[in-house]
């Protein structure tokens, strides 16, 4: 805007606010015709300028009035993200005590000495089933060790160091576990695949087997102990030579989901670890 306009506009303002001040001094009877004239002709101007000073002071106001409200909306949203934080603390922990009671109430349920570990690592590469627990030969657990959860069957220590170990689960293609069907009492040998599920093989050719049946471990093979819970038959059929049934097992445990297990101690190829052993360690 050009400073003639500018220098314009601010003198008929102070104009038009002397002559406001004037003409309020004035009693109205007193006023004189000229006054009157005059008053009528910068009345507009008069209110003109206590609405644009109204508006102004508005204005401000909600300006105030809108920076204290962002502020506490700011701090609102700082405090609704950590009681988030802590909605999601407290949800973990409950999930993790429902965890821990039913591990604790399995390990209460076995007569052999156990121990309790953490899940710390998992095979990267996805070609073996493997996990990384971290409990080592400090707390005994030694190679060829059963590992279980309450829903069923893990694996076995596959090597231990003195704080950690790894576990072969049951799904690697290099695993064996002798199991029985829970039925039929017949006996097969449990094998992992390159899938996550399990092929239960060299069963009698005349056994009654159906989709359903529940696996459990034989403890005919000197590292697991006998009745624990393997899984499910999923389908079943002769084996390539016709010469035995062969069935495709679904684990009873969610491998890829376990955060804690219980490693069964006792001494590698053999069942010398009978209840009460807990007291000699």
């Amino acid at each position: 805007m050009p400073r003639s306009i500018k220098d314009l506009i601010v003198a008929v303002v102070l104009l038009s606010f002397g002559l406001v001040l004037l003409f309020s001094s004035f009693e109205k009877g007193r006023s004189g015709t000229f006054v009157s004239v005059i008053y009528s002709v910068f009345k507009p101007i008069q209110q003109t300028v206590t609405f644009v000073e109204e508006r102004v002071t508005n204005l401000f106001k909600s300006y105030i009035w809108l920076v204290g409200v962002n502020k506490k909306n700011g701090e609102l949203a700082d405090e609704v993200r950590k009681l988030r934080t802590e909605i999601v603390s407290l949800k973990e922990k409950e999930l993790e005590n429902r965890r821990l009671k039913r591990v604790l109430e399995l390990k209460n349920r076995l007569d052999f000495p156990t121990v309790v570990a953490q899940v710390i690592g998992q095979d990267a590469s996805g070609f073996f089933r493997t996990i990384l627990i971290n409990k080592g030969s400090d707390e005994g657990v030694l190679p060829d060790m059963a590992v279980t959860v309450p829903e069923g069957i893990v694996g076995k220590i596959n090597r231990s160091s003195a704080v950690m170990a790894q576990v072969m689960m049951i799904t690697d293609p290099s695993m064996s576990v002798d199991c029985r069907v829970e039925r039929t009492r017949d006996r097969g040998l449990l094998t992992g695949s390159y899938s996550y599920s399990c092929l239960l093989q060299y069963v009698n050719k005349e056994a009654d087997l159906k989709n359903g049946d529940l696996v459990v471990t034989s403890g005919l093979d000197g590292i697991f102990p006998r009745g624990l819970v393997v899984g499910t038959l999923q389908s079943v059929r002769l084996s390539e030579h016709g010469l035995f049934q062969e069935a495709v097992v679904n684990p009873s445990a969610k491998l890829s989901e376990i955060e804690e297990v219980i490693v069964i101690l006792g001494i590698q190829g053999g069942f010398s670890m009978e209840p009460g052993l807990e007291s000699k360690n």
